[in-house]
């Protein structure tokens, strides 16, 4: 938490809560200090030398550029700068009024700090829930009213008279969507993301007294597995999830992927009835308003429990992969043009046999795409919101600027959903005729800071448990050497993620990279929303989302009882409406007892 101007001469900010070691890292300096809060694996001398630097010249790109993924503070002769991390893992609040900020890492926090009331805004809440890849919706807004983010790659800057700038330092648009060429400064793509990657995996097996892994099975945890052998000598515990009779088939490719490598030691987690989707989001312990996560949580939980019986520490785990390497199939409208209209037909015709739908409705839909702008879109969503029906949404929706709403729609309020279509007309008017990310880059970073709000949560989940899960794909240098290439060069079907099998062919076992399958635990989804159907239908009975207007108890107790009785249900939208539900209520409670998250 932090002030500044500060009101009592003190220090700018104060770092309360259960902080791990080297989680928060500060320099002093006699022009300022500079401090890095999350995974920066700088020595002691470098971040020393970068913040002189910094304070010296007044510019701080420099310590972006460190190894690792990690939020900066910089006071500087009287100002204040902030950076959030690239992905946005480690976020900035703030609240900026009569030349006063206050900043934090937790929303309902900053509102404590800068002595306003903590009240839910309603809008926000809406939107996560029906429309998160829409950023134009929301903005700079926070769950909490008069409660601002900042956004991963962004920086916020004060001086002593109170004056406030806000800029992206790391837009990551610099991608060509129309570029054919493979090179980034010269260098390979494949090459510098291998490097990147190989960094992030080998400053942590280097310097991680304690490390363990996930081994899913699926490419990228299995692959960073393989990478941490050859940085670590000695045996490496990797940990893969399953539940007896339930369909995935992840554990026999970890079976038979560990057997590749005499040093791991593969551990099967093995979960029951306890342990489905959708228990426990009636207990205690969320930490944000909207908990990505809480749908799995005690899945999660369990996870955490045998990492730690094994000695807990650093536990590296895959997320991030799909956001930076599975490119959205709105990349296609990005072919639409002279040059790249045969492997535009390509594509498309791969994708259709892929999903088992027409190869020439996917080309229609990427030409739609092609000549529909950010605001014709904003409008067109508008119209759905008015006018919601039951109407499914199929994969040929996603070659869109953002996914559709389907029939959890009808889960809002006639109030909530008309302030969303008052809204994404404003929004439309705010953008027409200014340039953009394509759609598909836009769909990238939605995804990116979806993973960094996922890689959060199981972050706060494992603290009480002394693991410290880190994600290396969200590395500041992955996420850049990565999205250096639009969508369609990252792309390649029918391979699921090509960049990424090519950047690691010689590093990883090539059975690991010739896996095209993910393990689907919708299974677990289905069997959760029955086993937990009662606690479920008592959540929303009582709903906070209710109580302010946002939505409808019975319609989505509607789309329970479908989802318990297997017949279908949006379980996307679902989790993220019980999350919110599960974090709103711990914001409420905590404010009640003066505790807030």
């Amino acid at each position: 938490m932090g002030a500044f101007p500060a009101t009592d001469g003190q220090a700018v900010a104060r770092f309360r809560g259960r902080w791990r070691d080297g989680e928060v890292r500060g320099v002093d300096l006699p022009r300022g200090s500079v401090t890095v809060i999350g995974q920066c694996f700088a020595d002691d001398g470098r971040l020393r030398s970068e913040a002189a630097r910094a304070l010296r010249n007044g510019d701080p790109s420099a310590l972006t550029r460190l190894p690792g993924a990690y939020a900066c503070l910089v006071l500087r002769d009287g100002e204040l700068l902030l950076l959030e991390d690239v992905a946005g893992q480690y976020p900035f609040y703030y609240r900026y009024s009569g030349g006063q900020l206050w900043f934090g890492d937790r929303p309902a926090a900053v509102a404590e700090a800068a002595g306003i009331e903590c009240r839910a805004d309603t809008g926000v809440l809406a939107a996560l829930i029906l429309c998160p890849g829409v950023p134009a919706l929301i903005g700079d807004s926070s769950p909490v009213e008069g409660i601002r983010r900042l956004g991963g790659g962004h920086a916020l800057h004060i001086n002593d008279r109170g004056t406030l700038r806000r800029w992206a330092y790391e837009p990551l648009s610099a991608a060509d969507p129309g570029s054919t060429a493979r090179t980034i400064g010269g260098i390979e793509a494949a090459e510098a993301v291998r490097k990147s990657l190989d960094d992030a995996v080998h400053v942590r097996a280097d310097r991680a007294d304690r490390l363990t892994t996930d081994f899913s099975g699926g490419l990228d945890s299995t692959s960073l597995a393989f990478l941490t052998l050859a940085h670590r000598p000695g045996e490496l515990e990797a940990f893969v999830y399953h539940r007896p009779g339930s369909p995935c088939d992840d554990l026999p490719y970890a079976e038979r992927y560990a057997r590749l490598n005499p040093r791991l030691r593969l551990e099967t987690v093995t979960g029951g009835i306890g342990e489905l989707s959708f228990q426990g989001l009636d207990q205690s312990g969320f930490t944000e308003v909207a908990q990505p996560g809480a749908a799995t949580r005690a899945r999660t939980r369990l996870r955490l429990r045998h990492i730690a019986s094994r000695g807990g520490g650093l536990h590296l785990g895959g997320e991030g992969g799909d956001a930076l390497f599975a490119a959205p199939a709105a990349y296609l409208a990005d072919l639409v043009r002279p040059g790249s209209l045969r492997r535009l037909r390509g594509d498309s015709w791969a994708l259709a046999r892929m999903r088992n739908v027409s190869p020439t409705s996917v080309l229609a839909a990427a030409v739609r795409l092609s000549r529909t702008p950010m605001d014709t879109a904003l409008r067109q969503l508008a119209d759905r919101l008015e006018r919601p029906g039951e109407r499914e949404v199929s994969w040929l929706d996603t070659i869109a600027w953002w996914p559709k709403p389907g029939r959890e729609a009808l889960w809002l309020t006639s109030s909530a959903r008309r302030n969303l279509v008052e809204l994404a007309a404003r929004r439309a008017d705010a953008v027409q005729g200014r340039p953009s990310l394509s759609a598909a880059e836009q769909w990238t970073l939605c995804e990116l800071h979806a993973s960094a709000a996922m890689q959060r949560y199981l972050s706060d989940c494992a603290r009480e448990f002394d693991v410290w899960p880190q994600a290396p794909f969200l590395d500041h240098g992955v996420i850049r050497a990565c999205l250096a290439l639009p969508a369609s060069l990252r792309a390649g079907p029918p391979a699921p993620k090509p960049l990424l099998t090519t950047s690691l062919a010689g590093a990883v076992p090539p059975e690991v990279l010739a896996r095209r399958t993910k393990g689907d635990y919708s299974s677990e989804d289905y069997a959760g929303a029955r086993t937990a159907s009662p606690a479920l239908r008592a959540l929303i009975t009582s709903s906070r989302l209710a109580e302010l207007g946002v939505i409808e108890p019975a319609s989505v107790s509607a789309s329970l009882d479908r989802a318990a009785m297997g017949v279908g249900a949006p379980f996307a939208a679902l989790t993220r409406l019980l999350g919110v539900e599960a974090g709103l209520r711990a914001m409420c409670d905590g404010h009640e007892r003066g505790d807030l998250p």
